[in-house]
């Protein structure tokens, strides 16, 4: 039985990830462990190769590469016990490594995963529900932007927020922030990336460039902070802080309170929006009368139009969705002393 595998994509970091995985690898067995280096080759190895090896008993899973790899190595793990998740960061963002506090650097982040701890975490998860059968919803959509309401906290049940019902689809999970709405196309076009732009100069520059189609959809959005009707910007709904590589949309998110942080800002102008952007990479933004916090173990979206939902930078499901958040859902490697 392995003690580990190690699962890299070969192309992360401009071809850097294969490097780092190699002396992963070798450190990892000069320390007298047993265990595999995979390479991905194609959308969704990452998440078999895990649950595969979990399937046969191994039990540290480390994942090599970029979000979207860390995102598919915890879907493979997702829910299995006793499984401790490691991490050698070489994508844009690393911003679940950032949470966690795990180096950059290849040297450091390899003696974690020889010398770390292992601390438990929150788990996102995303699941897409039956929809309920909207009556004149282009007429509902026109009420909506016309009223353009503050949250509510009161316990009445929104008419367009769908069943508990649950479609026969598979489970999404995720370590850092789901979106929808504006930073979900933002998302959407930095995974496309840019010869011009990395990293979080990446993510800026498709933000500025989705603000040319962006058109804001009818929502209702329900949590234990109450109900939000109306048209919307975004909602970004956070175990951490970040997203994008530093853009601090839910400053305050911890990433072990089981709860979720939800960032909602509704329409603004093109350079109020370009303002708020600017203001992200220090939490500014959460003062402006266009923006509500609030805390929430779970929130049910529903939309009009029906939208794709994003979360680590992948797409997960379209709405009516749910997410839900699961206390101490996955363990991580972490330096000491964390």
């Amino acid at each position: 039985m392995n003690d580990f595998i190690l699962i890299a994509n070969p192309i992360s970091g401009k071809g850097h990830a294969k490097n780092v995985a190699e002396q992963g690898y070798a450190a990892l067995t000069e320390s007298g462990k047993q265990g595999q280096l995979i390479l991905t080759s194609a959308s969704g190895d990452a998440k078999r190769f895990a649950q595969e090896a979990v399937a046969d008993g191994t039990r540290y899973v480390i994942a090599c590469g970029g979000d979207g790899t860390l995102h598919e190595v915890v879907n493979g793990i997702a829910m299995a016990p006793d499984v401790t998740l490691g991490v050698l960061p070489c994508g844009r963002g690393n911003d679940f490594a950032a949470a966690v506090g795990i180096p950059l650097k290849p040297e450091a982040a390899i003696a974690t995963l020889l010398s770390g701890t292992p601390i438990r975490v929150d788990l996102g998860r995303c699941y897409q529900n039956s929809p309920q059968l909207i009556v004149n919803s282009h007429q509902l959509k026109r009420d909506l932007l016309n009223e353009n309401p503050l949250p509510t906290t009161d316990n009445r049940q929104p008419t367009t927020i769908s069943s508990d019902n649950r479609q026969p689809t598979t489970d999404n999970y995720f370590t850092t922030i789901a979106t929808c709405g504006y930073d979900t196309e933002v998302s959407r076009r930095a995974a496309k990336g840019t010869p011009l732009f990395a990293g979080t100069a990446s993510y800026a520059y498709a933000a500025v460039e989705t603000l040319f189609y962006y058109d804001p959809p009818a929502v209702c959005l329900e949590g234990d902070f109450g109900t939000y009707e109306g048209p919307l910007l975004l909602a970004a709904t956070g175990i951490t802080s970040r997203y994008g590589g530093g853009f601090q949309i839910v400053p305050n998110a911890r990433i072990d309170d089981g709860l979720f942080d939800v960032c909602i800002v509704r329409p603004v102008s093109s350079l109020t929006v370009l303002r708020l952007l600017v203001t992200l990479f220090w939490g500014g933004h959460v003062g402006h009368p266009a923006v509500s916090m609030h805390q929430t173990r779970t929130l049910k979206i529903e939309t009009d139009p029906p939208i794709l939902l994003y979360a680590d930078g992948e797409p997960m499901c379209e709405t009516p969705a749910t997410i839900e958040i699961i206390k101490d859902g996955l363990t991580v490697m972490t330096p000491r002393g964390m």
